[in-house]
């Protein structure tokens, strides 16, 4: 059976660390796993739609999504992977653990700046959010 993957992407190199470990074990499996990509992006203020139209704010999200999904993509293409992208909307960890529950996810992969004890516990990340909501076994990578 193949292993879906779920792999958040934020934009930033971070996020990174979890496509390059993906391409640096690539040969390391029998059947490669189905790569899905996710980028959250945060909602709005909802009096915005006073000025905005829905549709414009969907295609905001949307583009600005596909941007930060763009370096990873090429990324796993590189290494000979194909990667479904999505893009959502809301409360990044809330979101990436909902998603991997409703489209059966076997493992999410998220980068983490490895902050560790005091710094980690004050800054709490989405990646350690994740941890704490997720359903399914989270690899965080540095």
């Amino acid at each position: 059976m193949t292993q879906k993957w779920l792999v958040p992407i934020d934009g930033s190199d971070i996020a990174l660390h979890s496509v390059a470990w993906i391409a640096r074990h690539a040969a390391d499996w029998r059947e490669p796993p189905q790569i899905l990509l996710i980028n959250v992006q945060a909602s709005l203020p909802g009096d915005i739609g006073r000025f905005i139209d829905a549709e414009t704010l969907r295609e905001f999200h949307l583009e600005a999504g596909m941007a930060a999904l763009a370096p990873a993509r090429d990324q796993l293409k590189a290494a000979g992977f194909t990667a479904e992208l999505h893009v959502m909307v809301g409360e990044a960890a809330a979101t990436i653990t909902a998603f991997a529950d409703s489209h059966g996810c076997s493992q999410i992969l998220i980068g983490t700046r490895g902050h560790s004890g005091l710094a980690g516990t004050l800054l709490g990340s989405v990646a350690m959010k994740v941890v704490h909501l997720s359903n399914v076994p989270v690899l965080l990578v540095r």
